[in-house]
């Protein structure tokens, strides 16, 4: 027995009486604990268990464990473990190859590193040479071969290269065990270790050229290549060199390892997280390329075996269903759809590589599969019955990864972790995947793209800032970065408020829309949409795919028609509540729609009408040339030249975003209304979004030990109260607009009998309300004026309930020998509006020191 053979999980359960757990780890017995933090992994360069405690930093092999946990000698341990007291020779043997490397790596192999030392024993069961692999840095190995001679260590082979594991190869043959073949020592170790004691024995091939020992019995291989050309090349190499000695002969397809990248093998694969009974099921879905009776291809197509018996003659013909080979397959989960779908990729007899994704419903009939295919270079002939046995051939050997597709780019959380889903993968907490992704209806390429480092994190904080004032270029920064806790405010039920940049032409509202905005979220400036060329439909489509914020230029109102204004004005208003809209189809089927990508908009215009709804619900950002500074000129030139800065802080963010979850913003966010004084409502709210997005910036700059942002609560109110609230305490309702509009008329002289209609006496003030009502629509429709005013029923409602009103009808006063009756209004309401020509001041304004402040109070006139 040698100490490979022992199971240190076994032993360490059968010493301490502890079990491990569901997750690997069991109590260590060498301190004190409460939570399990020891675990076993097997190291496939030394082909042997390891324990190691991430709590007391224990570790070793199955004789340091016992030296330590029996408090015995190393001669004692091993004595314990049932080996003989002496080392054996061949244990002598390796110490000496083992000193001789040491020696090396002090002498002249400075700065590398011992991977693994790997036996290579012959057929008589001797170890012919050992081979070194070592480590020289950048992603580079080095090989070096040994051998015992006259008891001295020889820096050579001494021999051809040999099968690695030999002996145990040529047995398990004899036996009629399948052989795996694998590329490297330490994935034959891998192999072994995972399928100890059952039909199965692996080995390397690499660099091996004498084979014939291995052909002397009908053998079973299967290979496990690396990923990549280089990985391909050797699989096909055994394939063409075992062909005619194999009665089994399988590729083995291990799901997941294409996106763990190039150069990959079998321990990466093992080592994120698979096991036997993973490894085992993927042998059970590859395809043996000796079975008859299977499908199989070549370079002529897909082909059936048919048997034909003639005389005493059983005759094998080809009969070909496909002109095409079948490269790869992926089933796919529409996920919002749930619909399930495939993805295919093929390759023509003309050499062309053709990839082809669609429903599973695409397989119920030879016209839909056609349909399919869609291609003069594909070409499927076969009956029905053919195409039921393609599809379980693609299912089972081909179709082992599978997809989710999601529609548009989101935030989304699986399994309790949140993660980043684009057209190419997923971004997650631990790395990529991708075998989630979304369909391409949007734009955003962040994969790719690297996380910020330090240094340039600290030099893109000190211009980020500065392309316009602080209110303006914080509200926005912000505003970019609240949004991408989407799915946390979703979950939380917070509302993310629209970001509206408004400006003149040459303000630079679409150059900070382009160059800052879009870049931080990496979208390219194709993804940027004019809002006055999209439907109405077609917007709110655009809205419910995915989650992630979407950009609007060139927002004109006074440029578009009544009807596309009320459409475009509800459904922001709709996105704001993340409201679910149903439309019908011809077939009279309704499809929901739920609207919830947070938007940015630039254009020249505010809202029309001066819509409160939509200005409570937005942060409003206005921006004019006279302002821009040559210091903000001098910023957005630097941020123009250095976009990958901003692209890499967007993809740092995301990355941040993942990390902090659901609970971890629900924690920033309730510290971030101390400072924002005389806000409320959905304006505290935009305000409080605006603060969190800063906030979030800042654990960023914390993580990589930089300066923090201060005193951007101030700015954020700042811009609020100027630019929403207007200098008021609130926005204003359509009633206290309408009411501004009379009042502003009267100033004008476009009243028509102002005195007529409005009565401010002693006793109160008086408003014929549907008089008023009348002009001002009249007054709208002669001069186009940005506002569409309330019907005199609406009026009445909405002053009455907003306190301008105190009573319907419940004054009478004479009018030319005619008795009308007036609205009651509230004084001191109207007073707050400061209307002077509806209720004058009760005291005129000082314009020279000589005139005195007098009183003057319309009811009391004599």
């Amino acid at each position: 027995m040698e100490i490979q053979d022992i199971d240190l999980k076994e032993l360490i359960e059968t010493e301490t009486g502890e079990k491990f757990n569901k997750q690997g780890y069991v109590k260590c017995p060498f301190h004190m604990e409460k939570t399990p933090s020891l675990k076993v992994k097997f190291n496939s360069n030394t082909n042997k268990d390891f324990f190691k405690c991430f709590g007391c930093g224990s570790c070793g092999d199955a004789i340091d464990f016992i030296e330590k946990y029996k408090n015995l000698d190393y001669i004692k341990a091993r004595e314990y473990l049932g080996f003989p007291i002496e080392k054996t020779e061949k244990e002598k043997d390796k110490d000496k190859i083992l000193n001789r490397v040491e020696w090396e790596l002090r002498e002249y192999r400075k700065g590398q590193k011992l991977l693994g030392l790997f036996e290579f024993i012959g057929q008589k069961g001797e170890i012919l040479y050992y081979k070194a692999k070592f480590d020289i840095g950048e992603g580079k190995k080095q090989l070096s071969y040994y051998h015992i001679k006259d008891g001295k260590v020889i820096n050579k082979r001494g021999t051809n290269e040999v099968p690695y594991n030999l002996y145990n190869v040529l047995q398990a043959i004899k036996e009629d065990k399948v052989i795996i073949v694998v590329e490297g020592e330490k994935d034959a170790n891998t192999i072994n270790s995972l399928l100890k004691n059952i039909n199965y024995v692996s080995t390397s091939l690499k660099g091996c050229k004498e084979l014939e020992i291995l052909k002397k019995h009908r053998l079973r291989i299967y290979v496990i290549g690396d990923t990549g050309q280089a990985g391909e090349k050797y699989k096909w190499n055994v394939y063409n060199t075992f062909k005619n000695y194999c009665k089994e002969f399988k590729f083995i397809n291990l799901p997941g390892i294409k996106q763990l990248g190039d150069n990959k093998d079998v321990t990466d694969w093992v080592e994120i997280g698979h096991n036997k009974k993973d490894l085992i099921t993927a042998f059970n879905r590859s395809l043996d390329l000796k079975n008859k009776y299977e499908l199989q291809q070549d370079t002529g197509g897909i082909y059936k075996t048919i048997f034909k018996e003639k005389s005493d003659d059983v005759l094998e013909i080809k009969k070909y269903i496909t002109d095409f080979r079948l490269v790869e397959a992926t089933r796919i989960e529409f996920v919002e759809e749930e619909e399930e779908g495939i993805k295919l990729k093929f390759k023509s007899i003309t050499g062309n590589i053709i990839e082809r994704t669609g429903k599973s419903t695409a397989f119920d009939d030879v016209k839909s599969f056609k349909h399919f295919l869609g291609s003069m270079d594909l070409v499927f002939d076969g009956r029905i019955e053919d195409l039921n046995k393609l599809k379980g051939w693609i299912n089972k050997f081909f179709a082992i990864e599978n997809q989710r597709v999601y529609s548009g780019i989101k935030f989304i959380e699986k399994n309790e972790r949140l993660m980043f889903v684009e057209n190419n993968g997923a971004i997650t907490e631990n790395g990529i995947n991708k075998n989630i992704k979304s369909d391409g209806r949007n734009n955003a390429d962040i994969l790719e793209i690297n996380s910020i480092e330090k240094g340039e994190l600290k030099e893109l904080i000190k211009h980020l800032f500065k392309f316009a004032s602080p209110e303006k270029s914080i509200s926005i920064i912000g505003t970019i970065i609240n949004n991408l806790a989407v799915y946390q405010c979703e979950k939380l039920k917070y509302k993310l408020h629209h970001l509206l940049i408004v400006g003149e032409s040459g303000s630079g509202k679409s150059t900070i829309l382009e160059n800052i905005v879009a870049q931080i979220l990496n979208y390219p400036k194709k993804d940027i949409k004019a809002i006055g060329l999209i439907s109405n439909f077609a917007l709110i489509k655009s809205l419910s795919d995915g989650n992630y914020s979407m950009l609007f230029d060139e927002f004109k109102p006074s440029s578009l028609d009544r009807y596309k204004i009320l459409n475009l004005s509800e459904t922001l208003r709709n996105l704001y509540d993340r409201t679910t809209i149903s439309k019908g189809n011809k077939s009279l089927k309704t499809t929901d729609f739920n609207l919830s990508r947070p938007v940015i908009i630039a254009g020249e215009e505010s809202y029309p009408n001066q819509e409160k709804a939509l200005i409570e619900r937005s942060s409003i950002v206005y921006l004019s040339k006279r302002e821009r500074t040559e210091e903000n000129t001098k910023a957005m030139e630097w941020l123009i030249k250095n976009q990958i800065l901003l692209n890499k802080l967007g993809r740092s963010l995301i990355q941040l975003i993942l990390e902090i979850g659901v609970d971890g913003y629900r924690r920033i966010r309730c510290d971030c209304n101390s400072e924002m004084k005389g806000l409320n409502n959905r304006i505290l709210n935009t305000a409080i979004n605006e603060s969190c997005g800063i906030r979030i910036l800042n654990l960023l700059l914390e993580k990589h030990r930089l300066k923090q942002l201060t005193e951007f609560d101030k700015y954020i109110t700042k811009n609020i109260k100027v630019e929403v609230l207007e200098g008021a305490g609130d926005t204003q309702s359509l009633v206290e607009k309408m009411l501004l509009l009379y009042n502003d008329m009267i100033d004008d002289g476009r009243a028509l009998n102002s005195d007529d209609v409005v009565k401010y006496r002693g006793d109160g003030l008086f408003i014929k309300t549907s008089e008023m009502i009348n002009q001002i629509h009249e007054h709208v429709a002669r001069v186009n004026a940005d506002i569409i005013p309330l019907k005199l029923r609406d009026f009445k409602k909405q002053a009455k309930k907003a306190g301008y009103v105190i009573g319907f009808s419940n004054k009478l006063i004479r009018i030319e020998k005619k008795v009308i009756r007036f609205d009651t209004y509230d004084v001191e309401m109207l007073k707050k509006l400061k209307i002077s020509a509806i209720v004058p001041p009760d005291f005129t304004e000082v314009i020279d020191e000589k005139e005195k402040i007098i009183p003057f109070d319309l009811g009391n006139k004599k």
